[in-house]
């Protein structure tokens, strides 16, 4: 995986305690139970909050989906892990590696919560055009999106391999789909490409939300809630679309530019029939 960092102004933003400011410098302060990481982009410490994982995510990749693998979310099969990690399971290795404890407490926190992490983008210090994309977990913490329980200390191909093994015994289901481990390493990969081309997509599609908001803010000033109501309102529910897309890691890029290219015409549109109106002294123009 590339970890060179994301570009166009994209920056981690550090974990900063409730009320506190960032320091000067870019040092930020790890809050009590976090994990000090430092980020790909050598810009400072992150974190990753104790408690959470991405690795139950692989089981919405259609590596696993196709495969017909619908138990990974389940507490049965947490608990396999968790009797594979702790040695009692006869599928469990001779000799279980230490890490392995705590990548099973990892999983059965991620499948307990209904949360999941979200991108957040807001405006950067260099100026306008400019904005900071951060990766924030469930609790809100500020994480690097090179480390979220992907790698292999936190998602154990052989673990879940042996895990699924556990499962299908457990339950007695001879027929259940087993989790090779070649599935867990493409899944992880591919969620980890996905979340840094969704931040690298969010920065760009930031600097057309503001054009659009911006657009649509001075028709409003300009009388488009009397003249083009219906107008105005598709045109803010295009652009709260944009806006909750470019958040969530699961909406691919592509749709998000689908989204922005529906609210860019409606906003031009919209202001253009405005100033067409007030440059000839028009109460209301629609076209």
């Amino acid at each position: 995986m590339n970890k060179t960092g994301i570009t166009l102004g994209l920056v981690l933003m550090l974990s900063v305690p409730i009320g506190a400011a960032p320091a000067s410098g870019g040092i930020g302060h790890a809050g009590p139970g976090d994990a000090v990481s430092f980020s790909s982009t050598k810009i400072g410490p992150t974190t990753r909050p104790a408690g959470f994982s991405l690795c139950p995510a692989i089981a919405e990749t259609a590596q696993v989906r196709n495969k017909g693998i619908d138990y990974m979310r389940t507490r049965e099969f947490a608990e396999a892990v968790s009797a594979v990690a702790n040695g009692t399971s006869g599928f469990a290795p001779t000799k279980v590696p230490a890490e392995w404890r705590g990548a099973a407490n990892l999983w059965e926190e991620a499948v307990i919560s209904s949360g999941k992490p979200r991108i957040a983008v807001m405006p950067g210090e260099a100026g306008p055009g400019m904005h900071r994309v951060v990766l924030l977990s469930p609790s809100g913490a500020p994480i690097d999106p090179t480390r979220v329980g992907l790698e292999e200390r936190s998602c154990n191909p052989d673990l879940l391999f042996r895990a699924s093994l556990e499962y299908r015994f457990r339950q007695g289901q001879t027929d259940a789909p087993l989790l090779y481990p070649h599935l867990v390493r493409k899944a992880a990969s591919g969620i980890e490409r996905r979340i840094m081309a969704k931040m690298d997509s969010a920065a760009r599609s930031a600097n057309r939300v503001d054009e659009i908001a911006d657009r649509i803010l001075e028709a409003e000033k300009a009388g488009a809630g009397e003249c083009q109501p219906r107008e105005l309102a598709r045109a803010k529910a295009e652009l709260a679309a944009a806006r909750v897309e470019i958040t969530d890691p699961d909406f691919d890029p592509g749709v998000t530019e689908a989204v922005l290219a529906r609210a860019d015409p409606l906003s031009a549109n919209l202001l253009a029939s405005r100033r067409f109106a007030a440059s000839h002294g028009i109460r209301c123009v629609t076209e």
